[in-house]
């Protein structure tokens, strides 16, 4: 079987700048890993290795952003094709039911960023066959695990693969629209689980799934993460909500990390249609594209140092019990699983587990496909001890439902 490029634009010399973010995720991915895109596609059929294997190859062959490694140092810290296609791995999923991280050792482990490619796709066989595509957060954002995801698929089925080459970074991006830079918030906000507890460290996931179709499913959940936050104190909350900047640029196919945040402040009279009104407001007006004055300055900060800094502000926080924000949102949107089919394997269901970090109290990935909706929540073990994860998302989860269509 021989699959084809045609319609790929293929860079052999294929390059690109590390920008700040990027620094910052592979810098605190020693302290919290892994911090990468889990992406998880459960179905039915069949898993052929071999099929997978190939099908990867020419999919990374087109997307060179799956076979990054790094090199260089400080500002001169490039992330270059190393040529070699992400691995494909298979596991035994007998014991694993995907609704937590028990049973699957796998999603516990870090990507490596300068040895060989940082990324992979798991296969994982048992009662239901489930496909896992693993990339580091340093080089790819969430749209971009989809678009490499999708050109799998292609190949899978013998279909021609988009590809995708483009060398543009997020504040490439963010500079061709937005000029003004944005304020640093204070260390003020609450978190919604509460106050952490002991000194575990690591974090907790919990997915929970939900039938129908939520309206306004993002403003509702951040209403609804108020209130739980609420329930423990009164104080600020305010999240962070990713905003891909792809749809700026409609031409464009990257894997790349395109994504910065907007923000938004919730009051006990903000109602999930005001959430909505602010955050369309600020998309007209480009705020997700303000970043700090000096973020930049991380790029000539060794990573020893960022990585020092940052488990320094992590333990200050949790001492304190106050955050530089309550958490931070990201919506995949709603997928069309009909792409997410080939090689003998139909997925029935999308969902995603959120990059691991201690930095925020509070990380919740919404995704959606025909017929229902995927919430899975990340908070910090000592804030999610003592049943506290669970709670959390179930309450939110139990309010969704109520307005299900």
């Amino acid at each position: 079987m021989k699959l084809s490029l045609k319609g790929a634009a293929v860079d052999k010399g294929y390059m690109r700048k590390m920008s700040f973010n990027e620094r910052t995720y592979v810098a605190t991915d020693s302290l919290c890993p892994p911090v990468a895109n889990q992406f998880v596609f459960d179905g039915e059929g069949v898993l052929d290795p071999y099929l997978w294997r190939t099908a990867v190859a020419v999919a990374s062959e087109a997307n060179p952003g799956a076979r990054l490694i790094l090199k260089g140092h400080l500002a001169w810290s490039r992330w270059i094709d190393s040529g070699n296609p992400p691995r494909v791995r298979e596991i035994d999923g007998s014991r694993w039911d995907g609704h937590g991280p028990e049973g699957a050792p796998v999603l516990l482990e870090p990507l490596p960023f300068r040895e060989s490619p940082i990324c992979e796709v798991i296969l994982v066989h048992g009662p239901v066959p489930r496909v896992v595509f693993r990339t580091h957060h340093g080089v790819m954002d969430g749209r971009g695990t989809l678009c490499w995801a999708e050109d799998v698929f292609r190949a899978l089925r013998k279909e021609n693969v988009m590809g995708s080459t483009s060398t543009l970074t997020e504040v490439q991006m963010a500079e061709s629209f937005q000029k003004q830079f944005r304020r640093a918030f204070p260390v003020e906000h609450i978190a919604p689980t509460g106050l952490p507890e002991g000194d575990a460290r690591g974090v907790i996931w919990k997915r929970r799934s939900i039938k129908g179709k939520v309206p306004l499913l993002l403003p509702r959940c951040a209403r609804f993460a108020a209130e739980e936050a609420w329930r423990h104190a009164e104080g600020i909350v305010r999240f962070a909500v990713a905003v891909d900047m792809r749809p700026r640029r409609p031409e464009l196919r990257s894997t790349g990390n395109l994504t910065l945040d907007l923000y938004v402040e919730i009051n006990k009279n903000t109602t999930p249609e005001l959430i909505a009104d602010d955050m369309a407001y600020q998309l007209r007006h480009g705020f997700e594209g303000r970043i700090k004055k000096y973020d930049q300055l991380v790029k000539y900060i060794p990573l020893r140092l960022v990585r020092f800094g940052a488990q320094k502000m992590i333990r200050d926080r949790h001492r304190k019990g106050r955050y530089g924000l309550s958490g931070i949102f990201s919506n995949l949107g709603r997928v069309d699983l009909n792409f997410f089919c080939g090689g003998g394997f139909s997925a029935r269901s999308f969902w995603a587990v959120p990059p691991a970090t201690e930095y925020f109290p509070f990380f919740l990935v919404l995704s959606g496909y025909e017929g229902g909706s995927e919430l899975v929540l990340s908070v910090p073990k000592n804030l999610g001890s003592a049943g506290r994860l669970d709670d959390t998302l179930e309450c939110i989860a139990r309010k969704l439902e109520q307005v299900t269509r």
